[in-house]
Order: C-alpha cells, then structure tokens, then sequence
C-alpha cells in the first residue's frame, strides 16, 4: 500500500511540474497571441497603405513608357491616349505592356518586344540613332536655310537705290487757300 501512495504522489509531484511547465508555456502564448494580434492589424495596415502607392508607381511607369508608342490601329495618336472608341488594338498593347511592368521588364527590353512585333514604325519619336537621325536633323536644316535666304533677300533690298522722292523746289510758295482746298478734298476723300 506504501507503495500505491508514494507512486501517485510521484504522479502528482509530476502532474505539478508538468503545471507549472504549462503555466509558463500558457503565458508565454498568452504574450505571443496578443502581440500578433497587435501585430496582424499594423501589417495589414502598412501593406494597404503601401500597395497602392507601389500600384501607383508601376501604373505610372507604365504610361511613361507607354507615351513612347504608337497605338497602331493608324491612328497616329500616342499608345496611352488612343482615343477611339473600342479600339481594340490599344487596349491589347497597353494590357500587354501592363503586364510587362508588372513583371517588372526593363524598358529596353520592353521597347525591344514592341519593336519586334510591330516595326519601327510603333516610336511615337524616331530613335536618335542611325537613319532616323535624319529625322531629328532635318527641321533644323530646314530652318537654317529659310533663315539664310531671308537675311539673303534682306540685304539685296537695303542696297537697292531709294527712288528719288518728288520734292518741290524750294522757292515754290504754295497759297492759304490751295492748302485748304487740298486739306477739305482729303478730308472728303477720307471720311466713311
């Protein structure tokens, strides 16, 4: 019987440890549930508050780099303010250029995939380079020869003689009354 009564009271020594083991155990729970539920709503928090502002930063790369195409249903307008009326075409290539930014695609590689796809042609400007310098060039040519062949015509008339201007003698005397004849027959002449 000695035995029975030292083996429970093991038992409950044991039971004892294993309650305060739990006590412990249950407080440090305790801590870890209410500091995540303190936690959870500040991360929810930040990412709401964030995410739209990354959202914000993708769309706006998106049309920075969209306003550097053409849409090409022929309509000659900038991808990113296509106009038309269903347009089929601009929302394909701003979904498909959407989802390139999403993916977080470099722009050169981005340009490079709309350039294979639909040609040259797809620059909104020419590229600054090879033939298409020409472009960038010609206005400027253009303005410099206008601008010599008016400095051109310019200097040709200012060497021209002036034509002699009718003055009368100086010994001619004209009357008061011819003055005033002349001053009445311009006034007549002139009124509406």
């Amino acid at each position: 019987m000695i035995n029975r009564s030292r083996s429970k009271f093991v038992i409950l020594r044991a039971s004892d440890k294993d309650a305060r083991r739990t006590s412990t155990s249950n407080n440090a729970t305790t801590f870890r549930v209410k500091l995540r539920r303190l936690i959870a709503p500040l991360v929810a928090i930040v990412l709401l508050a964030v995410l739209p502002l990354l959202a914000q930063q993708q769309s706006d790369r998106a049309k920075q780099i969209g306003g550097k195409f053409q849409c090409m249903c022929s309509c000659n307008q900038i991808l990113t303010q296509c106009n038309h009326v269903g347009c089929t075409v601009s929302t394909s290539m701003l979904k498909e250029l959407g989802a390139m930014v999403n993916r977080g695609d470099s722009e050169d590689k981005i340009t490079q995939t709309f350039v294979q796809e639909f040609g040259t042609t797809v620059y909104a400007e020419p590229p600054k380079s090879g033939f298409s310098l020409v472009a960038w060039l010609m206005p400027v040519f253009y303005f410099l020869i206008g601008a010599a062949i008016v400095v051109f015509f310019i200097n040709k008339w200012r060497k021209q003689a002036p034509a002699p201007v009718a003055v009368a003698p100086a010994g001619v005397h004209i009357s008061p009354e011819a003055y005033e004849r002349a001053r009445s027959q311009a006034n007549r002449d002139t009124e509406d």
